[in-house]
């Protein structure tokens, strides 16, 4: 046989003997244990195999076995009577009795049980046990009884299939699709084709990848277009991606920094992506970072996504917004969630901030540049701050340092000054205060205050000073000076209301 260019086949075998391997994108074969895990992919079709020498395979590194594809299969081990659900990355799932069996698989699951010997049982990765029929475990072909339509679950969600042929092109067999189950995502986007991360016999197996990353960030852009777009338009972008981590290692005192330098990814709508509203506005719908994930690594903390057109946000005072996906750290008002994978994200990605049209945006002066810095600075902090409360002199938990009624903001009375609010106010000593903030030549050019750098982990709490905040001689006071009395608030009382800045588990 002639000899083959590496990367242009995918199924090999030698002639010397029967092994059959799949070669990933990577240049690592990977083998199939026996003739029953080559089936649970590919049925008797061997039409894609290629005969290769020895010689041909060794330029391959050995990578690991493949294991029982998910769909219309369960395993067990020929020596023990537990059956198991298979996900992606050979995670196997304990199914809790014969009745979920029935429940989830039909009357005939025990004919789709395949034997796994013993020697192959270490390939696979123990997961959760499976006690309910929801949700259905991913990897598998789901199709909705009220519609007929068919969809991929993966990661929690369903994708839909454009069509049955579809479904078939991706080596599924219609009859072992799933319908048990509650509540899923969906998302709009359909599969089309032979999809690669639908079929992909060498799949790593999920892994909670969320973290506690606090000083090499990483961000990825994301500009959203609904028609034509100008040069201008993307150079003011890469100019802004270009100066803001600069500004982001002086907010943070040289403590942390975050890496812009991925390629802006230009995403023009192609039905998916937007949805157009009556006032004129256009949304931008949660599979744009869906599709992103399709193609693009999973190694970012952020998303920024900026528009060439006006978003509802644009109609109020929202001039930004941040979603919080992922959090591990405890100890700053927040509980810990894993929210990434509605987008996509196995849980690198902590949050995605919509900065809305490039076009508000003036970036050729100083004054507006630093306006969007000072925005930049306090939608990136909101992953951290501003959340907690404190235990008062009277041993009640007080959220007098936030702003109300939203608790995300430092309050107007409080003497931070942060891009996430505060005063700075100077105690003048006869019963009034004075807003530091007012006196500042540029009010958008502020650092990260004590607490922020704090509740961000960069510094320890010895490092922290007492934090005062006004209580005004008249409700809703407001001014560059103003009557009323100092309070202080200690750090220790902010770690017995909120707890010690540290990384929990996951679960």
């Amino acid at each position: 046989m002639g000899d083959y260019a590496l990367g242009s086949i995918e199924l090999v075998k030698s002639a010397d003997f029967d092994t059959i391997y799949y070669i990933d994108s990577q240049n690592v074969r990977h083998p199939f244990p026996n003739l029953t895990v080559y089936q649970s992919w590919y049925g008797n079709d061997f039409s894609q195999v290629i005969n290769v020498s020895s010689d041909f395979l060794a330029r391959y590194p050995l990578g690991k076995n493949i294991t029982v594809r998910p769909a219309g299969n369960l395993v067990k081990v020929r020596t023990s009577p537990e059956v198991y659900a298979v996900e992606p990355g050979g995670v196997l799932r304990k199914i809790k009795d014969e009745q979920l069996a029935k429940d989830i698989y039909g009357k005939n699951w025990a004919k789709i049980v395949i034997d796994v010997p013993d020697v192959f049982f270490s390939n696979y990765v123990i997961g959760k046990p499976l006690d309910y029929n929801y949700p259905l475990p991913d990897g598998i072909l789901f199709q909705d009884k009220n519609t007929g339509d068919y969809y991929y679950k993966n990661q929690g969600i369903l994708q839909p299939f454009a069509s049955k042929s579809v479904v078939q092109e991706n080596g599924f067999n219609l009859d072992d699709a799933l319908s048990a189950g509650l509540g899923y995502l969906y998302r709009t986007r359909p599969i089309v084709g032979l999809n690669k991360n639908v079929f992909n016999p060498v799949e790593s197996m999920a892994v909670d990848a969320r973290d506690c990353e606090n000083k090499k960030l990483k961000a990825a852009v994301i500009f959203a277009v609904s028609s034509d777009y100008s040069l201008d338009q993307i150079n003011e972008l890469e100019q802004i991606k270009n100066q803001f981590p600069d500004r982001f290692l002086w907010a943070t005192d040289g403590l942390a920094e975050i890496d812009f330098s991925y390629p802006t990814i230009i995403m023009p709508d192609d039905g998916y992506l937007l949805s157009k509203a009556n006032d004129g506005t256009i949304d931008i719908e949660n599979e744009i970072i869906n599709t992103f994930y399709d193609s693009h690594p999973d190694t970012f903390d952020f998303i920024f996504i900026w528009s060439n057109f006006k978003t509802p946000s644009d109609n109020t005072n929202e001039l930004a917004h941040f979603t919080f996906t992922g959090n591990l750290q405890q100890g700053i008002g927040r509980n810990p969630i894993n929210g990434s994978g509605i987008y996509g994200s196995a849980g690198k990605l902590k949050g995605i901030i919509v900065m809305g049209n490039i076009n508000k945006y003036d970036i050729n002066t100083s004054d507006g540049l630093n306006e969007l810095n000072d925005l930049m600075l306090h939608e990136v902090m909101h992953q951290w701050s501003a959340y907690i409360g404190f235990i008062d002199d009277d041993n009640q938990l007080s959220f007098d340092l936030l702003r109300q009624p939203d608790y995300q903001h430092w309050s107007y009375y409080a003497s931070i000054i942060s891009p996430l609010g505060g005063s700075g106010w100077i105690d003048n000593g006869d019963g009034t205060f004075t807003s530091q903030l007012s006196q500042m030549s540029d009010p958008h050019l502020r650092p990260y205050s004590q607490l922020d750098l704090y509740l961000m982990g960069l510094i320890p709490a010895k490092y922290v000073n007492p934090i005062m905040y006004i209580e005004p001689d008249f409700a809703g006071a407001v001014g560059n000076r103003i009557f009323g009395r100092a309070k202080y608030v200690k750090i220790d009382q902010i770690i017995r209301a909120n707890g010690q800045i540290e990384c929990s588990q996951k679960d």
